[in-house]
């Protein structure tokens, strides 16, 4: 099929089209068609008529496993004296699979984000699954597909068919790191893909769970579908693998208690408790998938937050740290955040000198404004600690150490770093200065002598401390001591 002729059915019959890198979805008011892409990516194959025909059948005799009644067989698509028709007389031009229309508003991607998904329905679904995997095909040769080998090759595809995206779909660090933690993950735990392998664990699943091929119009009828057909390599698997599909897609919804609700009623029906010891690994792999899909797709923002979610799966000494400076003006975080600078060879982002870049000041500039009034506003700060965190995200994508330097006075500021930074799973070191007035005053006469960019005074000190709410569970320094004994204890909370 070519493209003119697929705009062609859609005005004859007033189809909606939904296209994929593999597929064209003709929707019509009761039937789908589902016509594959004479496409050839290596991995998969529909380049001939052949092929196609035979991944036609192929895809409905594997879906009827999960949901028999959705798919009604394969239909030729002809040339006819009126034009392209289904199932008539004609020349044949394709092959496509035709299969009953679910309701849209009862997809689970619709769902998930019209917060529709009820416990009820996840438990179900997660019985459905598990009744699935425990009754799915299992044989010597499948059980091959569990190795270290084969996953390995799986994975290696993956980061060479991805090389050409560095830079700017995922960054350097991020894929050095994952591409590490991968193969270090094959070294270390061959025993764990074994012993998977020998708990007949490996089995003929699905391949493609998550929200989008999932239809559930109540806790009693659920119906999964559109499961790899094409590559038997992507579909005989650990079913943890299928697992780990589903709940990294409600995190990249930022649905962790629903994800966290699957993964517990999956291993209640399926009593699969050492599933979780291979669950991150299979995470980032399913991350990385549709990462490497959405950059065949050339839908950078798209390919950028798969990755950013694989990476944010990685172990923490694969990850640079954030360190959020908290305190009133006054207090020496600035000085201290410089010395940690130094001591990271860290990236610091200091509110003072953001401030005026937005307003278009040059940082050594003087704004005398009073506490929350001028560019010190409360509209104002909003966006100043909008603008640091985006940019603390972008610093640590690219493997940075960062430093924020701000006063952070407010508990909400700081919770907005930490929901911002979830997807890349990178907690906030929150370090806090604490000051008295004294040693405040201190200060502030010893800064009238230097030029900085900071606009900070007693004054502002003063109305700052009626409003500052102290933060919990962070590194608390005193402004008495020397820059050394606190860089000392933070070195102590860092190790």
């Amino acid at each position: 099929m070519k493209k003119e002729q697929i705009e062609g059915l859609i005005e004859k019959y007033n189809f909606k089209l939904e296209e994929t890198h593999i597929s064209w979805v003709l929707i019509g008011n009761n039937l789908v068609y589902k016509i594959k892409k004479p496409v050839n990516f290596g991995f998969l194959d529909y380049s001939t008529l052949e092929k196609r025909l035979e991944y036609c059948k192929k895809e409905i005799e594997l879906n009827s496993r999960f949901s028999k009644d959705i798919y009604l067989g394969v239909s030729k698509i002809v040339e006819t004296q009126n034009g392209l028709n289904f199932d008539k007389e004609g020349i044949l031009i394709d092959y496509c699979v035709r299969m009953k229309r679910m309701p849209k508003e009862r997809m689970m991607d619709v769902l998930i984000k019209e917060n529709r998904v009820e416990e009820k329905h996840i438990k179900a679904l997660a019985e459905k699954i598990a009744e699935f995997h425990k009754n799915a095909l299992t044989n010597e040769r499948i059980r091959q597909f569990g190795t270290v080998e084969v996953n390995k090759k799986n994975t290696d595809e993956n980061f060479e068919q991805t090389e050409n995206g560095v830079g700017d779909y995922i960054e350097k660090y991020q894929y050095e790191s994952i591409k590490n933690y991968t193969n270090d993950f094959y070294k270390n735990n061959k025993e764990l893909f074994e012993k998977r392998i020998e708990d007949n664990k490996i089995r003929d699943c699905h391949g493609d769970l998550y929200s989008r091929n999932i239809c559930i119009e109540n806790e009693h009828k659920i119906y999964i579908y559109d499961c790899i057909e094409f590559n038997e390599r992507f579909r005989y698997s650990d079913v943890a693998s299928d697992v780990a599909f589903l709940v990294m897609d409600l995190e990249n919804y930022s649905r962790y208690d629903l994800s966290e609700l699957f993964l517990k009623y999956y291993i209640s029906f399926s009593n699969d408790t050492e599933l979780t010891n291979i669950m991150d690994f299979y995470k980032i792999y399913r991350a990385y998938v549709r990462g490497k899909i959405a950059f065949f797709q050339q839908n950078r923002q798209e390919a950028r937050k798969y990755f950013d979610l694989a990476f944010g799966y990685l172990p923490k000494k694969f990850k640079p740290k954030l360190i959020m400076m908290c305190g009133l003006t006054g207090s020496g975080k600035s000085y201290l955040a410089n010395g940690l600078k130094k001591e990271l060879d860290a990236v610091t982002l200091r509110s003072d000198v953001i401030r005026k870049k937005i307003v278009g000041m040059n940082p050594y500039e003087r704004d005398l404004s009073d506490f929350g009034k001028g560019i010190y506003s409360k509209g104002m700060s909003d966006k100043v600690y909008d603008e640091i965190k985006k940019l603390a995200y972008e610093s640590l994508r690219k493997g940075k150490n960062t430093i924020l330097d701000a006063t952070y006075l407010l508990e909400k500021y700081r919770n907005s770093v930490k929901m911002y930074m979830k997807r890349l799973n990178i907690e906030p070191i929150i370090v806090y200065v604490n000051v008295d007035d004294k040693t405040a005053s201190e200060h502030f006469k010893n800064r009238k002598q230097e030029r900085g960019v900071s606009d900070g005074r007693y004054e502002i000190y003063r109305k700052q401390k009626k409003i500052f709410e102290k933060p919990d569970n962070c590194i608390m320094l005193s402004a008495k001591a020397s820059l050394e004994e606190n860089l000392n204890i933070v070195r102590g909370h860092l190790s």
